[in-house]
């Protein structure tokens, strides 16, 4: 298929470990069939636009699996997953997701995708605000959403109390407070520069 994901499992693993993160080859070879399934359906339901498919690896894979290191918590509740990004790259490293996306097809997609990948998940057809409510521990992630003040609004009436979000942002965010951190991402292996932030909701619900 025509993107550019690694022919070889060393290479792939060699990128992830700049990133912090442990590469299986189970995972990266569901990865390298998902991006198959993605590509065949991405012009039919309008997944991702026909620039985006020569760079997934670079900047949708990779960044996706940047979050990992950041990642706590029994769930992890993926707000937009649109194409499965994060979302269905977590799910494909093990972890246990549930992917919040507001756009029927793609819903269909990505469970179609699970399906034939082989990986337990779970896809709610809905926007977050009219989701949950979510278990307790969950942290939620966002990707090219919406910016982290608004995303915690809309995240804070159905999440559990003291949640977490970790997003991608394009700058670092400067702050004194100990509830937001951001980390900038290494270029190479990604392709543009970016932050991953973590903020933690100081408040506890009753």
């Amino acid at each position: 298929m025509k993107h550019n994901f690694p022919e070889s499992f060393s290479a792939a693993q060699g990128d992830c470990a700049l990133l912090g993160v442990d590469l299986s080859e189970e995972s990266y070879l569901k990865i390298g069939y998902f991006l198959d399934l993605l590509v065949v359906s991405a012009g039919k339901i309008n997944l991702v636009g026909p620039s985006e498919i020569d760079r997934l690896w670079t900047r949708h894979v990779l960044e996706s699996m940047a979050f990992i290191p950041f990642l706590t918590g029994d769930t992890i509740v993926d707000v937009g997953t649109g194409a499965g990004f994060p979302g269905m790259i977590l799910s494909l490293c093990g972890y246990n997701v549930i992917m919040v996306e507001s756009r029927r097809k793609r819903c269909a997609f990505l469970e179609t995708a699970a399906r034939k990948c082989r990986v337990s998940c779970s896809i709610v057809n809905s926007r977050i605000e009219d989701a949950g409510p979510f278990p307790r521990g969950s942290l939620f992630t966002s990707r090219a959403v919406k910016g982290h003040k608004e995303m915690v609004k809309l995240i804070s009436p159905s999440a559990p109390a003291g949640f977490s979000l970790v997003t991608r942002v394009s700058h670092r965010v400067e702050t004194c407070s100990d509830t937001v951190t951001s980390e900038k991402l290494p270029m190479p292996p990604l392709d543009r520069q970016g932050f991953i932030l973590q903020y933690r909701h100081p408040c506890i619900k009753n």
